[in-house]
């Protein structure tokens, strides 16, 4: 029994070397997956944005290849800083602050414009759109709707936060309820469509996440990938179709549900423990006012 398990470890040994050498095997150290590189473009004049947002953190792209279920990072990304008066610039509307090319791996960046939501800095601005990069290369060049694409990009370069509630509840309120087909062609009518469209993409996408998986977006990338068409691919992934997951995201988008987690959140409680401590003071100091002037009508010596 003894030879034998020598003899079975010995041969274990003998494949675990074989593999090694045809690559079929590899510490992780090896494997690790590492982020795709960028390739900056800029004028003189906007060299120092551009080292700025050369100092990405590796972290955050290796972030969005995993949300996107990319192992290889693909080719360089091809990033040119262009200022506003250029070819680059005058192809896009004055709202938008970046954009990508996917099938060139190329992203534009517009640092004269003033980024809106929904980005908070030209950082996120760059991470937004090689989000739209890598899932370009994570669905094999194939056709996304555009609300998928933005809503995937808006989760590479924000967290959902107090502020992206109050905008959805404001979207809620403001506007009707949209169709997927409507929700596309709204980023594209003018600046306050699309805001309205940035905000529903990212609600839908996350809500999508949260009734499935966290892999949820990575498994359906790699079905597009292989051929599938993005409708049919949804419904291997999501188990329900298009329609209804539409359905359950409207449905849940009622009064109760968009105002309840905005109140009873850390910042809109300190927002009114805030606005309690103003009204108070203000209060006191129209009291004191008030005695005072009682005061001086007693023409009393204070």
């Amino acid at each position: 029994m003894g030879n034998l398990s020598k003899n079975l470890l010995g041969i274990a040994a003998m494949m675990t070397l074989f593999l090694m050498g045809h690559g079929w095997f590899m510490p992780s150290s090896v494997l690790a997956v590492t982020p795709p590189s960028l390739a900056f473009e800029f004028p003189t004049t906007l060299q120092p944005i551009a080292q700025r947002l050369q100092q990405v953190d590796p972290k955050h792209l290796l972030a969005i290849m995993d949300l996107a279920g990319l192992e290889q990072p693909g080719p360089p990304i091809h990033v040119i800083l262009a200022p506003n008066e250029s070819d680059l610039a005058k192809r896009v509307p004055e709202w938008v602050v970046g954009y990508a090319v996917g099938h060139t791996s190329l992203v534009v960046l517009l640092p004269d414009r003033v980024p809106n939501y929904p980005y908070d800095s030209l950082e996120g601005v760059l991470l937004h759109e090689i989000g739209h990069i890598l899932t370009h290369r994570a669905a094999g060049g194939h056709a996304l709707p555009r609300w998928f694409d933005e809503g995937l990009a808006m989760i590479a370069d924000r967290t959902w936060n107090i502020e992206d509630r109050a905008r959805l509840v404001w979207a809620m309120v403001s506007g009707h309820q949209m169709s997927l087909e409507d929700l596309t062609q709204a980023f594209v009518v003018d600046s306050s469509s699309a805001r309205r469209a940035y905000i529903i993409a990212h609600a839908l996408t996350l809500d999508l996440i949260e009734r499935t998986s966290p892999d949820f977006p990575k498994r359906l990338l790699a079905k597009v990938r292989f051929g599938i068409p993005f409708q049919e691919a949804f419904a291997q992934t999501s188990l329900m179709t298009l329609d209804q997951a539409e359905a359950k995201f409207w449905n849940q988008q009622t009064l109760w549900n968009r105002w309840i987690p905005v109140a009873t959140s850390s910042g809109m409680i300190w927002l009114m423990i805030t606005a309690l401590v103003f009204y108070a003071a203000r209060k006191q100091r129209k009291r004191a006012a008030a005695i005072k002037k009682r005061w001086e009508d007693e023409d009393l010596d204070f």
